[in-house]
C-alpha cells in the first residue's frame, strides 16, 4: 500500500462521521455492501480490481434480484449455478451493466446466449457482455434505414429480423475467417462492432471482398463514387427527392459500391463493412466551417492486445480537415445517447491504457455515487477520496467530473490546489482537449487571483493552438481576455486576442466572436483604435474568400465588420478600399 493510500485510509477512518445503528437500518442491504467496501483501504490499492469487481457484482445481484429472476426465467437456478462456478463471467457481466441498461432485457439476452452453448460463452465472455449491454435497448443500435429512405432504394429484408442472436452467431461461425479478433478485445471495444443490423449475406460479401484489407479498412470510404447528381438535385428538390443512381435498387453494400452515393453512403458503407469484418467502427456526422453537415467513418486500428493493454489508434476517413470538422456526433451503442467522437476516443483510450485500472477506478466512483448521500462525507473527505481514485487511474472520467462539480459548488478546495488540479487535468488529458476545457473554469473557482487564473488559461490557449483546435483556442482566449480585462491591462488583452485570430484566419465560426471582443478591448485604451485599424488591413489579406467556387459568408461578414469600423472612425481611404472589395464579394467575385 502506498503512503498516500495509507494516509487516505487514516483520514477516512479518523474524520468520517460515525454511523449509528439507525443509519445502518435505513440503508438497504445491497447498499451496505458498498459502504463497507469503501471503508476498506484494501480496495484503494492498484491490483485489487478483481476484488472490487466482485463486491460490485455482489451488490448488483442483491439490488436487481427481481430483474435477474425475470430475465433468466425458468433457467434461473441453472444459470445462477453456472455463474457461481464462473465468477469471471458473472463479475464482468454484472459490472458492465449499469443505469444506462435495461437489466431484465439484458439478462434475457444472456439467457439466450447461454442456451446457445455454455462452452462458447466461456470462450467469448467479452463478446457476450458487449451484446447484452447493446441489444438490451435495440434503439441504441446503429440504424442505416435513413440512407435507404433518402435514396428511395429498397431494403432487401426487414432489418428488425437482425438482432443480438444474428450478431453472436455470425461472429462465432466466421471466427476462423475473422482470425479470432472477438476473443481478444474488451467489451468496451466490441460494442462498436455488434451494434450492427447488416444481414449475414452482406457481411459475407464484406468478408469476401475486404478481409484482406482489414488494416486501414476505413480507406474504403473513398471506394464509393460520389454521386454529384444526387447532391445537385437534392439541393434543388429537397431530401428524399433527388435523382440517385441507386434509386429503385436494393440498398446493399454491394449496390452502394456499384452505384455510389454522397458522403452519408460512403460513411455507412465503410462503417458497416468494418463491423462485418470484426473491426470496431462508427458512422460519424458533424458540421464544418461552412455550416453544412457531413458524414465520415471512424474505426479502431488494432496494433496489439494483451490483458493489460490495448494498443490501437482511432482513425478516420472522409473527415476533411480543410473544412474544420473538429467534433463529430456518434450514437453511443450502450446508452443510445448522442456523444462526440472525441468522447468515444477518450473512453476507448482510457480503457486501452490499462483495462483493469480503468475499470477499478470507475467502479469505485460508481460505488461512491450510489452511497454518497448516506456516507455523510465532508468536502475535504470527498476530495481525499477522489485523490485516491486518481492514484489508481489518473484519467478516471467520473472522478474528474465529480471534482469539477465540487469545485464549482464552492466547496473546500484550496486556491493553490485549484491551479494544481487544473494543470493536472490538462496533463492527464493532453490528447483530449475538449474534456480538459470542459473542466478548467470549474476547477479554478476557488482561485480568485486573476493573474493566476489568466496564466492557466494562457497556457491552455497556446496548447489548443498547437493542437490545431481553433474552436477551443478561441473560446479559451475569450475567457482569458475577461480575466486580463479585470486587471485593466487592455493592451495585453488586445495583443492576445489578435494573436489567436492571426493563428486561424480561415476559421469562420469562432474567429468573428474574437474579433468582436478585440474591437471592444481596443476601444478602452490609448492608440487601441489605431492598432485595430492596422490589424484589419493586414487581416483582410489573410482570410480565404472562397470555398470552391463560392464566396464564403465569413469573408463577407468580416469585410462588413471592417467597413463599419473604418467608417465609424472617419478613415475614408480605408473605408473606400474595403467597400470596393465588399462589393466584389457580394457579386460573387473573389479576385
Amino acid at each position: 500500500m502506498s503512503p498516500f493510500v495509507r494516509a487516505f485510509a487514516v483520514f477516512l477512518f479518523v474524520t468520517a462521521a460515525p454511523l449509528g445503528a439507525q443509519d445502518k437500518e435505513a440503508r438497504t442491504e445491497p447498499e451496505q455492501i458498498l459502504v463497507d467496501a469503501l471503508s476498506n483501504p484494501k480496495f484503494f490499492v492498484k491490483g485489487e480490481y478483481k476484488a472490487v469487481r466482485s463486491v460490485m457484482a455482489g451488490y448488483f445481484e442483491k439490488k436487481y434480484d427481481a430483474e435477474i429472476h425475470a430475465g433468466l426465467d425458468t433457467d434461473y437456478a441453472e444459470i445462477t449455478k453456472f455463474l457461481k462456478e464462473n465468477p469471471e463471467i458473472r463479475d464482468t457481466l454484472y459490472t458492465a451493466l449499469d443505469a444506462d441498461d435495461e437489466i431484465e432485457a439484458a439478462l434475457k439476452i444472456f439467457r439466450g446466449i447461454y442456451k446457445l452453448g455454455p462452452d462458447k460463452l466461456k470462450a467469448h465472455v467479452n463478446l457476450a457482455v458487449a451484446i447484452c449491454v447493446v441489444w438490451d435497448n435495440p434503439k441504441a443500435v446503429y440504424d442505416y434505414t435513413q440512407h435507404q429512405v433518402r435514396t428511395r432504394s429498397k431494403m432487401p429484408i426487414d432489418l428488425n429480423t437482425i438482432g443480438w442472436k444474428e450478431n453472436y452467431e455470425f461472429l462465432l461461425s466466421r471466427e476462423g475467417e475473422l482470425k479470432g479478433v472477438v476473443q481478444n478485445l474488451p467489451w468496451e471495444f466490441l460494442v462498436h462492432m455488434v451494434n450492427n443490423r447488416t444481414p449475414p449475406a452482406e457481411r459475407d460479401w464484406a468478408i469476401k471482398n475486404h478481409i484482406k484489407s482489414r488494416a486501414g479498412i476505413g480507406g474504403i470510404y473513398k471506394d464509393i463514387v460520389y454521386d454529384k447528381e444526387m447532391l445537385r438535385t437534392e439541393q434543388k428538390n429537397g431530401v428524399g427527392r433527388a435523382d440517385c443512381k441507386i434509386t429503385g435498387q436494393d440498398y446493399t453494400l454491394a449496390n452502394i459500391k456499384k452505384y455510389g452515393g454522397v458522403c452519408a453512403h460512403q460513411a455507412d458503407y465503410a462503417a458497416r463493412v468494418a463491423k462485418s469484418i470484426a473491426v470496431p467502427a462508427e458512422y460519424v456526422t458533424g458540421a464544418g466551417n461552412s455550416g453544412t453537415m457531413h458524414a465520415w467513418v471512424m474505426w479502431v486500428e488494432i496494433k496489439s492486445v494483451t490483458k493489460d493493454k490495448v494498443d490501437f489508434a482511432l482513425l478516420s476517413d472522409g473527415r476533411y480537415f480543410g473544412d474544420q470538422y473538429y467534433i463529430g456526433q456518434v450514437k453511443d451503442p450502450k446508452s443510445g445517447r448522442t456523444i462526440t467522437d472525441r468522447d468515444m476516443e477518450r473512453r476507448l483510450v482510457t480503457v486501452g491504457i490499462s483495462p483493469q485500472n480503468a475499470r477499478h477506478a470507475d467502479l469505485l466512483m460508481r460505488m461512491d455515487s450510489i452511497t454518497k448521500e448516506t456516507r455523510s462525507q465532508t468536502p475535504k473527505q470527498r476530495v481525499a477520496f477522489l485523490r485516491s481514485v486518481f492514484e489508481i487511474f489518473p484519467q478516471c472520467e467520473r472522478a474528474w467530473l465529480e471534482l469539477g462539480q465540487i469545485a464549482k459548488d464552492g466547496e473546500t478546495i484550496a486556491a493553490a490546489d485549484a491551479v494544481t488540479f487544473a494543470n493536472r487535468v490538462f496533463t492527464s488529458f493532453g490528447g483530449f482537449p475538449d474534456f480538459s476545457w470542459s473542466l478548467f473554469d470549474s476547477l479554478l473557482t476557488s482561485q480568485k487571483d486573476k493573474a493566476q487564473r489568466s496564466a492557466v488559461f494562457e497556457r491552455a490557449v497556446l496548447k489548443y493552438e498547437l493542437l490545431g483546435r481553433p474552436d477551443l483556442a478561441c473560446e479559451c482566449r475569450l475567457k482569458w481576455a475577461e480575466y486580463v480585462e479585470e486587471t485593466k491591462d487592455y493592451k495585453k488583452a488586445a495583443d492576445g486576442l489578435a494573436q489567436t485570430i492571426i493563428k486561424f484566419p480561415g476559421e469562420g465560426r469562432y474567429v468573428p466572436k474574437v474579433l468582436d471582443k478585440l474591437a471592444e478591448v481596443c476601444a478602452k485604451y490609448k492608440d487601441g483604435t489605431k492598432k485595430l485599424g492596422k490589424f484589419y488591413i493586414d487581416f483582410l489579406q489573410m482570410i480565404p474568400k472562397t470555398r470552391g467556387d463560392d464566396v464564403t459568408t465569413y469573408a463577407v461578414k468580416v469585410h462588413e465588420q471592417a467597413h463599419e469600423f473604418f467608417k465609424a472612425n472617419n478613415m475614408p481611404k480605408e473605408t473606400a478600399a474595403v467597400a470596393a472589395e465588399l462589393s466584389k464579394l457580394k457579386r460573387g467575385v473573389s479576385k
